[in-house]
């Protein structure tokens, strides 16, 4: 897939991601100021938050897609994790605010009404953003996006919060029909205080995913194991290669390795292995950069397995 293509549908799912959270964060709001249910008005955070995110992650996407520049010789893919890291960062305040507004509520309680209108927009914040978060990862896959992947995953812990709102609210709602148990009536700040365990997780694992990238951790093993595959394939042609080194920067991934060659190998026998090296890699691995250092031999030559020009 050619990078513009890619770029495309990344700006693409970006905004979509803005409008959808749009519509549900107006929505929470109003239906959350109706019923007085803190499990609604910290759902409503949490899409406030998601908003945010999506705002970012379009930015995001917009600048990593720019080719490199005087200031950025590298490009500008970090711009990305970045990005991940501020929405990782947004989701544990959310997870804060959640927090301190249930304990409120446990201790003071309060008295909830229009709970039908309620469950119904629990319900449909859970199943559109079910497919908008399926649409958003599907898409961060494609493109290597963490920005991306870091909104699906706001939308998809909205899911389930969403629908342990859901149902904590009908819960309450058949109580009130019903049996009436008092201690129904803490139900829905326990179920805030739940939601906001549950995005503390994702809000962790979003910050610690981007810190490592923005430390160059090397590429995951199975990554690396296909760059090494990749060399292997064409091990007629040099002798060894070593000091392989690899770095991610959003949805770009660097590689630098030393390739030990013949010491009579021409120059441009050289630059052809590299470039023929470069393009295997990059087949089976898109959008990467790849700075391979040729070294001489210092053997005798004797038992050597390559085809040596000096023979």
């Amino acid at each position: 897939m050619q990078h513009d293509e890619l770029y495309n549908k990344k700006v693409h799912a970006a905004k979509f991601s803005i409008i959808s959270n749009s519509a549900l964060i107006g929505l929470k709001v109003l239906v959350g100021s109706l019923t007085m249910s803190v499990s609604i008005i910290a759902e409503a955070i949490h899409s406030g938050i998601d908003l945010v995110a999506a705002l970012i992650a379009n930015y995001s996407v917009k600048t990593s897609g720019k080719p490199a520049d005087d200031k950025h010789k590298f490009g500008h893919g970090k711009v990305e994790d970045i990005s991940a890291l501020i929405e990782g960062m947004l989701i544990l305040f959310a997870a804060y605010l959640i927090l301190h507004e249930a304990y409120n509520r446990i201790i003071e309680g309060v008295q909830l009404s229009y709970l039908g209108a309620g469950i119904i927009i629990m319900f449909i914040s859970s199943v559109s953003n079910w497919y908008i978060s399926k649409y958003l990862f599907r898409i961060a896959n494609e493109t290597s996006s963490p920005a991306l992947e870091a909104d699906a995953w706001h939308l998809r812990t909205d899911v389930y919060t969403s629908m342990g709102v859901f149902a904590g609210l009908a819960i309450i709602a058949l109580n009130d029909l019903t049996v009436k148990w008092v201690w129904v009536s803490h139900l829905d700040p326990i179920i805030a205080a739940a939601t906001a365990i549950i995005i503390t997780k994702a809000g962790w694992d979003i910050s610690k995913e981007a810190i490592y990238n923005l430390a160059d951790i090397k590429l995951s093993e199975e990554e690396e194991a296909i760059i090494k595959y990749a060399i292997e394939e064409n091990s007629e042609h040099y002798l060894e290669f070593h000091n392989l080194r690899t770095r991610r920067a959003g949805m770009f991934k660097y590689i630098d390795l030393h390739l030990v060659v013949s010491k009579y190998l021409h120059i441009d026998k050289g630059h052809q292995l590299t470039h023929h090296l470069m393009s295997d890699i990059r087949s089976k691995m898109p959008n990467t950069d790849i700075t391979i250092h040729l070294e001489p031999c210092k053997s005798s030559c004797d038992g050597c397995h390559i085809s040596c020009p000096k023979h």
